[in-house]
């Protein structure tokens, strides 16, 4: 439809123009509390922008990229840290970073990188095959979860049709930010899946394979000084331990946030505590592997119970919520109403 095209065209420019004034303004300020104040009226702005678009997708992926991911680059600008810093004497390539869920390749080794199998294959080749796939799926899923079979068997059906439909969409969008990042700027981007089907671990899945955009940015924002805050309080063993758990916490939070974008409903708090369970699970297996001295499993049977503990845990606490919404309907019709408004 052309009003959410004209809306979602809006919010981008005006997205683009704020963070023209940080990247000409903001930057040359003295680092800390300078910043932080010129900056949060922009922050505001960036939670404000996605309610403009009354399209759940391009609302969707408009909020992550700008409540969540730019966000909180923006707020590490202010202390000199975050991704931005390092590109603040190009405009072009500023703007991609900070308005894009993408983050080019770092030579530091403390940050996230793929798995050594990963291949290596140019960016087009090994993204755009997954890209037509994800989009070839989405329609399928949304008609399966509408199924007479999906409806009768909801508890246990629902919850695998929404991971693929998620899985999709989340494909979609991090596909569509990072080949426009790539093509135009020259940038060597970070991988932002990696075969998530393969994680042999909580930890493996959260931090090395799934949405690396969020770990990518929840390190430095909130990882790194909760560890630096912990340390002062209780041991370095027992700090990076707190600093896990505080970090799924602000991303159970963020998730929230996300959630009430997507369906409009007020919250209630069961994408937050997936997040923490996820991440007491995850601290868990790093104090028996690290403390403890538990053996390491098989690595089939390590995948298998990652995999079992992720679908029950999704199923009790993460597809309920959009299960009650009746988020694939509202997917639907969303996309039949954009397919609609196209030319014929």
């Amino acid at each position: 439809r052309m009003s959410d095209l004209n809306a979602v065209a809006r919010v981008w420019i005006s997205a683009i123009a704020a963070l023209i004034y940080v990247y000409t303004v903001v930057s040359r300020l003295p680092k800390n509390l300078p910043r932080l104040i010129a900056t949060l009226p922009i922050v505001y702005l960036f939670l404000l922008l996605p309610w403009q678009i009354s399209s759940v997708h391009f609302r969707g992926g408009t909020a992550f990229c700008l409540a969540w991911m730019s966000n909180f680059k923006l707020l590490l600008l202010c202390f000199d840290s975050g991704p931005l810093p390092l590109h603040r004497h190009s405009l072009r390539r500023f703007l991609a970073l900070a308005a894009l869920p993408v983050d080019a390749k770092q030579s530091d080794p403390r940050q996230v990188h793929p798995h050594p199998e990963n291949d290596r294959r140019p960016l087009l080749s090994r993204t755009l095959p997954r890209f037509a796939l994800a989009c070839a799926l989405i329609v399928p899923s949304l008609k399966a979860c509408a199924s007479d079979f999906a409806q009768r068997h909801r508890a246990a059906v629902l919850p695998v049709l929404y991971t693929l439909v998620l899985f999709c969409n989340l494909e979609v969008l991090l596909v569509a930010s990072a080949v426009p990042a790539r093509l135009l700027l020259a940038l060597e981007l970070q991988p932002q899946v990696d075969q998530p089907y393969r994680a042999t671990s909580l930890a493996d899945f959260w931090g090395r394979r799934w949405n690396l955009a969020v770990p990518t940015i929840l390190r430095p924002a909130v990882y790194c000084p909760a560890r630096w805050a912990w340390s002062r309080l209780v041991g370095s063993s027992t700090a990076r331990l707190a600093a896990m758990l505080t970090a799924f916490l602000v991303s159970g939070l963020m998730h929230e946030l996300m959630l009430y974008y997507l369906t409009l409903e007020p919250p209630t708090w069961e994408w937050a505590a997936f997040f923490v369970l996820q991440g007491f699970l995850a601290s868990g297996e790093l104090y028996f592997k690290s403390v403890v001295g538990f053996p390491e499993l098989p690595r089939l049977v390590s995948l298998l119970m990652t995999m079992a503990v992720l679908y029950v845990t999704a199923a009790w606490l993460f597809y309920p919520p959009l299960i009650r919404a009746s988020f694939d309907v509202i997917f639907a019709t969303d996309l039949r109403s954009a397919m609609d408004g196209l030319p014929t």
